[in-house]
């Protein structure tokens, strides 16, 4: 009885937790409904404050410039190469490297990042802006007249108040570019033009839907479409500027329209009745910023400022890529030295100098859209949408072939070349799905006793210039047809495929999925063997390693510029990891 009546507290107690935890949910579930049923263009919104970072790895990414602002300590630039100013990085601490707008707020500077996000810079760290929307990916950012953050976002436009806890959406078309104006706002995107008044919308007519840039100088309205520049008076139409096709951006300063056109060469003036005038640039710009009523441009140079006397130097670029793309897909040793593909590009060779990388560009059209490289023969082998070549570290030699190529191997005949028609043996001949194979498009060779192929449809082998067996996942072997990479290991063979992960075949024809990648896009080419251990890189989920005992694998906590991995090289002590987002070298613990 005793025993009985000592539990009876606890019993109370558990109750009372239980209840009390009942009851918060209860409220808690009433604040989120009373939100969604009084304003459903609301969501909750909270600021979270990121670890302290330490030092970045050393990585490399894009020298683009999509932002400016001028704050207290100097001129702060967002963009390829993350948040910097003259003091050097800015952005440690935030997750990933691209940056794709920026503003200041109350003072304070927000980034987005191109990856999604927003972050707010307070006291030396960052915030993030979480609200119910989900994960944001902003183009714009600007503060309004009212202190307000307006967020021009591929998810809509979106408006927060300062220590406000909602975030609050007030149209869902995809924004580019915006102004406010009269009380109003204008914002263009991939949807056209839209004044907004209050949470209305009312269309306005371009020539085109596509609207990259909107700027307002008294009632002129400028946009910057596909089909180039427009302009018109407001209220109206807009359209086409004689003289303005080529321009691909600019903003208003001193009254007229300064526009960068393709080749960014010269700034073009226009005027209200659109007359233009030419302004010589020291180095070609890529984009311009009216930053606090002064004209800035991203040059090839670097970010410059325009001045009465001229144009000067404003910041200089921290050390990253060539100007150009910065997603790089393949990477490959020659010699000394690094080769980089890259997927909208042709090739990068990096010099090691010390502790860094010095990159310069190919001039070489021979390779554009870069799918493998193989270093064979004391040159690499360039397998490109442009067909396969051969690069000595100068040139490009380019070979004959059936089109596009994506896969390479070394075989002990030669090296083997996966076309878009097939398989092109080292001794001329080429194999398709004529002869077996599960499909006509090799992404991926494997050479091993048999030289194994990837296809979009499945896998095949091939054996004395015969197919020997396939494998498809109409047969339930593979989780996902399209395999894109193949690396053996002790006896296996190890499929990466786009779309379902990794699966294993053992040398008895058994084929074992590793779950834990279930769903996972395995980049064409990211697996690897390095000192016993693979390394396989996935399109969003960052780089993973296998374990010790071969029975999963698992992330790898490391800082990378995207959670797009696409190349990984072994290097001294290390890898280079290649990202859609630019390049980051990595220390990798002995195991």
């Amino acid at each position: 009885m005793r025993t009985a009546l000592r539990w009876i507290p606890l019993a109370v107690l558990f109750i009372g937790i239980g209840g009390g935890l009942l009851g918060w949910r209860r409220v808690h579930d009433r604040v989120r409904d009373a939100f969604e049923a009084s304003d459903p263009a609301r969501r909750p919104l909270q600021l979270v404050t990121l670890p302290v970072a330490s030092s970045p790895p050393e990585r490399w990414g894009g020298s683009e410039v999509d932002g400016v602002v001028l704050t207290e300590a100097g001129v702060v630039a967002v963009g390829g190469s993350g948040v910097f100013g003259a003091d050097g990085d800015l952005g440690a601490g935030l997750p990933t490297l691209k940056a794709s707008a920026s503003s200041l707020w109350r003072g304070r500077l927000v980034v987005a990042l191109a990856q999604g996000g927003i972050f707010l810079s307070h006291d030396g760290r960052w915030q993030e802006l979480r609200s119910g929307w989900g994960r944001l990916h902003a183009r714009v950012l600007a503060e309004n007249a009212a202190g307000e953050l307006l967020i021009g976002a591929r998810e809509g436009l979106f408006r927060a108040a300062w220590a406000d806890v909602t975030l609050e959406r007030l149209d869902t078309r995809p924004v580019r570019s915006l102004l406010e104006a009269d009380g109003s706002l204008l914002a263009g995107g991939e949807e056209g033009l839209v004044r907004i008044e209050g949470r209305t919308a009312s269309a306005i007519a371009t020539p085109d839907p596509w609207i990259e840039t909107v700027a307002r100088t008294g009632r002129d309205i400028w946009v910057v479409t596909a089909m180039g520049l427009a302009h018109g008076q407001d209220p109206g139409d807009l359209t086409g500027v004689r003289g303005g096709e080529e321009v691909t951006c600019g903003v208003v300063h001193e009254g007229r329209f300064a526009a960068v056109t393709a080749n960014g060469e010269s700034l073009l003036l226009f005027d209200g009745g659109g007359r233009a005038s030419e302004d010589t640039l020291p180095s070609p710009a890529r984009r311009v910023f009216n930053v606090a009523g002064e004209l800035y441009a991203d040059t090839s140079r670097g970010l410059l400022r325009r001045a009465p006397t001229g144009w000067s130097d404003a910041l200089a670029k921290p050390r990253g890529l060539p100007p150009g793309p910065a997603h790089v897909t393949s990477l490959a040793h020659l010699g000394e030295r690094i080769v980089a593909g890259l997927f909208d590009g042709g090739l990068l060779v990096g010099a090691v100098q010390g502790d860094g990388i010095a990159w310069r560009t190919v001039d070489d059209a021979a390779a554009w859209g870069v799918n493998a490289l193989l270093p064979a023969g004391g040159e690499v082998w360039v397998a490109s949408l442009r067909g396969a070549a051969r690069f000595d570290g100068q040139r490009l030699r380019e070979l004959e072939g059936p089109g596009a190529a994506f896969s390479l191997a070394s075989t002990a005949e030669g090296v083997a070349i996966g076309y878009g028609e097939g398989v092109l043996l080292p001794d001329g001949r080429l194999l398709s799905s004529f002869h077996g194979l599960p499909g006509n498009q090799a992404t991926a060779l494997l050479s091993t006793a048999s030289l194994v192929v990837g296809t979009p449809s499945g896998l095949g082998a091939i054996e004395a210039r015969r197919v020997a067996w396939r494998a498809t996942s109409a047969e339930g072997h593979l989780p996902h047809p399209w395999v894109t990479a193949l690396v053996a290991r002790k006896g296996s063979i190890y499929i990466g495929t786009y779309g379902g992960g990794v699966v294993r075949r053992s040398d008895d024809a058994r084929f074992e999925p590793f779950v834990e990648t279930e769903g996972f896009k395995v980049s064409a080419g990211a697996m690897i063997e390095v000192g016993g251990t693979l390394w396989l890189g996935t399109e969003g989920h960052g780089l993973l390693r296998l374990t010790e005992d071969g029975s999963r694998f698992e992330p790898v906590p490391v800082w990378l510029p995207s959670p797009r991995v696409t190349a990984i090289l072994p290097q001294v002590g290390g890898l280079l990891v290649g990202t859609d987002e630019g390049l980051v070298r990595i220390a990798v613990e002995s195991r």
